[in-house]
């Protein structure tokens, strides 16, 4: 067993402000100090603002009130903080790892598990947005729009360092990174009268992410295993050896590696940076030359274009129905899950094989990217970008049907409201290939994770 002890210290401040019910401001300022920082970078100002004003209740927008019954522009800013998870992240430890035979007893070494970083400090999330807010035509059209950011700096992570320094990782402020985006939100009454209501809404956001600055000890990228973080580029990329297709010849598969301009000696060059000069690329049945870090590439971001959801609500003569969907366009997602399930014979035999394996490459079915199934072929399935697809979706994620009794009759049993409804939950989704949920991640789609549940559900609601 062990303890640990760590201490958070803060002041804080708000001042609110509500002048005729048209303009509203809000403003406040936090202090903190956190022992699991270094103590030249323990304490962090986390101010906040936030304006909005309702302009239809303005004098000079009272000519379009039979139009406009709401117009409220606003802004916000805020600043707000994250320390590491555990303590003494800024600070030299020692753990017990060895245990030693000295002199008839057994001894407890202890080795390196943190190397100090005093410098360590508060990752900082700084947010705004700017949007407005409206309804108009009696409120049949209501909705709103918002343009917003923030910007992630000091970043906390634990750098992968030698295993030989005694630890594996140190914990310190990486980079700074930005999410940008767009956000619409729209909902309208298509027919409002005393027995029908139709009603419609949407919503989408665009966003995008950069990698503003990294770590000065990174010079401007960082590859970790399959991922790449590189200055100027979104974080949502993958550094994965590059897919060649199949071998029409003997149903090997392909992929492709540079080739580097050389010398007499066959030495490589190098540019003005020091870098190898790359001349082209060509295809191998070697994976274990594609997969180094020299031949892979970067993806194209993975991020979708837009997200968002619509539906439609009807109630008529006491039947109501609903329906919400969401969707997603433009992006792309590793699917992990289509990968295992083409796995050919080398360590797999005996497991599940998706349908498609029967495109293999066979002497007279050369012209697929299926390759041959052989138990001697390692790599036939390895991680690369043949498993890139794309991330769009539509989904159906809730249909409601119901009926409430007339009042007129309920109330003869002493009741208020009497509704039998029926409901489905994720009752269906439409992506790129069956099996694959998007939903998932950015970035890959987890083929260990269970998608969500489809639930039908019934019942009776009854009030007093």
């Amino acid at each position: 067993t062990g303890q640990t002890q760590s201490s958070l210290f803060g002041f804080f401040g708000r001042i609110n402000y509500n002048w005729r019910d048209m303009l509203f401001i809000s403003a406040s300022i936090r202090r903190e100090a956190s022992t699991k920082f270094g103590s030249q970078s323990r304490w962090g100002n986390f101010p906040s603002v936030s304006i909005a004003w309702e302009m239809a209740e303005t004098d000079f927008m009272k000519p379009a009130s039979n139009v406009i019954k709401s117009l409220k522009p606003r802004l916000s800013y805020g600043v707000t903080g994250r320390e590491p998870s555990s303590p003494y992240q800024s600070l030299a430890t020692y753990s017990p790892r060895y245990q030693y035979f000295i002199d008839g007893e057994w001894v407890t070494g202890y080795a390196p598990s943190n190397n100090a970083n005093p410098l360590l400090s508060w990752e900082k999330s700084v947010s705004y947005n700017i949007g407005i807010d409206f309804a108009m035509f009696n409120n049949r059209l209501n909705g709103s729009i918002e343009y917003f950011g923030r910007q992630q700096k000091d970043m906390l992570y634990f750098k992968p360092v030698a295993g030989s320094l005694g630890y594996t990782q140190i914990p310190m402020n990486v980079g700074t990174m930005t999410n940008r985006g767009l956000e619409i939100d729209l909902s309208y009454d298509i027919i409002k009268t005393r027995n029908i209501s139709l009603s419609a809404n949407a919503n989408a956001t665009f966003i995008s992410n950069k990698i503003d600055k990294l770590h000065s000890d990174l010079n401007g990228k960082w590859i970790n295993g399959s991922r790449i973080y590189e200055e100027g580029h979104s974080m949502y990329r993958l550094y994965l050896p590059e897919w060649a297709g199949v071998d029409e010849k003997t149903g090997e598969a392909l992929y492709w590696i540079n080739t580097f301009q050389e010398d007499a000696d066959g030495n490589r060059m190098k540019d003005a940076n020091g870098e190898d000069i790359i001349t082209g690329r060509e295809k191998t049945t070697a994976y274990t030359e594609a997969q180094k870090t020299e031949n892979r590439v970067a993806t194209d971001d993975l991020l979708p274009t837009v997200y968002g959801g619509f539906g439609l609500s009807l109630t008529a003569y006491g039947f109501d129905a609903s329906i919400q969907c969401a969707y997603q366009l433009g992006g792309q997602v590793y699917d992990t899950g289509y990968q295992n399930f083409m796995h050919g014979f080398y360590t797999d035999a005996g497991e599940n094989l998706h349908v498609d394996i029967r495109n293999v490459w066979t002497p007279n079915n050369t012209k697929t990217d299926v390759p041959r199934l052989d138990a001697q072929d390692r790599y036939a399935n390895s991680t690369s970008t043949r498993w890139l697809t794309s991330s769009d979706y539509l989904s159906i994620n809730n249909v409601t049907i119901g009926y409430t009794l007339p009042q007129n009759l309920v109330s003869r049993i002493g009741l208020t409201k009497l509704r039998v409804y029926f409901a489905g939950d994720n009752l269906a989704l439409l992506a790129a290939r069956k099996g694959l949920d998007p939903r998932k991640g950015y970035a890959t789609s987890n083929a260990y994770t269970y998608t969500q549940i489809r639930t039908l559900s019934g019942g009776i609601q009854v009030s007093f």
